[in-house]
């Protein structure tokens, strides 16, 4: 029995060895197929760009600033306003003409303005600036305002604006009224266009010539 024993384990021994040494030489098998994945998104080469969509509102869209920009601009204007019987009730000439419809203004540069009276007295006033307001129709010129009126009355103003609604004239700032003896001056004057019902305020005083 023994011996028997002996003679197993004498050849089992290597039987063993070689078993072990036949299975780390074995190839291992390749591994079960895993989930494909597909191709990445492809990345611009160096130095090359990219090219993107505007955002509406930015500079490069070609929008910004469409807003504030003026609706028309005319050089060598004239504007006219006629009363409800036709006749022409003022005239505005201007060295250049901005019209901005969102505002509903015109403005005006180097303006020369005429409005007349029904009896025939025509005011001619200049001034550096004007605006002219398409909705309420009054008119505001401004810088060295000098008004001539036909029945000799000179006024002068740093602002005047006039309402065709009523025909009032308010006139502000180093306001100076001239007639025939006696100069007025004044911070504001309301007057009419003939410029004789007229009302002043502040720092008045007069100089008899």
């Amino acid at each position: 029995m023994w011996r028997m024993m002996r003679t197993i384990l004498l050849w089992g021994i290597p039987g063993a060895l070689l078993a072990a040494l036949a299975w780390t030489l074995w190839p291992p098998a390749p591994p079960p197929p895993g989930p494909t994945l597909g191709p990445g998104p492809s990345m611009p080469a160096p130095g090359t760009a990219t090219e993107e969509t505007p955002k509406p509102g930015t500079a490069n869209d070609g929008s910004a600033g469409k807003a504030s920009q003026p609706y028309a601009q005319i050089h060598q204007g004239d504007l006219e306003g006629t009363d409800d019987s036709g006749r022409q009730h003022w005239r505005l000439v201007a060295e250049d003409v901005t019209v901005d419809q969102a505002k509903q203004l015109v403005v005006l540069r180097n303006v020369h303005a005429t409005m007349s009276t029904a009896d025939g007295i025509t005011l001619a006033i200049t001034g550096d600036e004007g605006r002219y307001h398409t909705v309420s129709r009054e008119v505001e010129i401004a810088g060295h305002v000098h008004g001539t009126s036909s029945n000799g009355r000179a006024l002068f103003a740093d602002r005047l604006r006039w309402t065709p609604a009523s025909g009032i004239l308010t006139g502000s700032g180093s306001v100076r009224l001239e007639e025939q003896r006696v100069i007025m001056y004044a911070d504001r004057v309301v007057s009419n266009m003939t410029l004789g019902q007229t009302q002043f305020f502040g720092h008045v005083h007069a100089v008899a010539r």
